[in-house]
């Protein structure tokens, strides 16, 4: 009789508990941060979250929240966080566009991993490497840009990634994936550089940073040739 005595009162502390929570006004949220966010304003993660002042902070849905900002196709990783009484926290890390993709007179914005976070028309184009040779038919923003090689697609991803590894984003201007086996690379400068296929390929580039550099030092135009055995030639105009 005394145990259940004592379950009884532990049950009825544990619902005074809980009554208070949710209902003391210590509780409702006043402070909303948002951390992380460059091409996403503040308000915008918000909005999508639900999260509102004057909610109670056990009552929000962190789940939930996360699925609706995840609908942002900037948006890549959330952490919702509670700083007890009456802040909650929103980290966030975006998607950075690297590449570019033509499609019928404007450019799909593409991060590393080949998701579509914009569409940008010839005046807004920006200044990334344009990647040529793709064949798709359809698109949707805040989805991977189906291609129909996969094989092409994978090439794709792993080339925008090492010319963001060798620090090339600013540097080349176009890249042709028409054949698999043979990527080529235009520069800024007009320098144009044969990688051949994707093996050693993080070494290839990096070894073409050192090229073209000097290269341009010298004023010279042409070719770089790197897809044979051997070290590489240039080829100049």
């Amino acid at each position: 009789m005394r145990r259940k005595l004592k379950y009884i009162v532990f049950l009825l502390i544990i619902c005074i508990t809980v009554a208070f929570l949710l209902s003391s006004s210590l509780f409702l949220i006043s402070n909303i941060n948002v951390n992380g966010n460059i091409s996403v304003s503040t308000d915008e993660v918000i909005r999508l979250s639900l999260i509102r002042p004057g909610q109670n902070i056990f009552r929000i849905n962190t789940r939930k929240s996360m699925k609706f900002i995840f609908q942002n196709p900037y948006i890549k990783m959330i952490k919702i966080k509670r700083a007890f009484p009456n802040t909650i926290n929103i980290d966030v890390i975006e998607r950075e566009a690297i590449a570019i993709v033509p499609y019928v007179g404007s450019f799909l914005n593409i991060d590393e991993e080949g998701m579509i976070i914009k569409i940008s028309t010839p005046e807004d184009k920006p200044d990334l490497p344009l990647i040529n040779g793709l064949k798709f038919d359809t698109f949707k923003v805040g989805e991977l840009l189906s291609i129909e090689d996969i094989k092409q697609f994978d090439l794709t991803v792993k080339t925008i990634k090492e010319i963001k590894n060798a620090d090339l984003i600013n540097k080349i201007q176009e890249v042709d994936i028409t054949d698999i086996y043979n990527i080529k690379l235009k520069t800024d400068t007009d320098i144009k550089v044969n990688m051949g296929d994707d093996r050693k390929l993080a070494f290839k580039m990096a070894f073409a940073k050192s090229i073209i550099a000097d290269v341009e030092k010298d004023n010279l135009k042409g070719t770089i040739e790197m897809g044979h055995a051997g070290n590489p030639i240039f080829r100049p105009e």
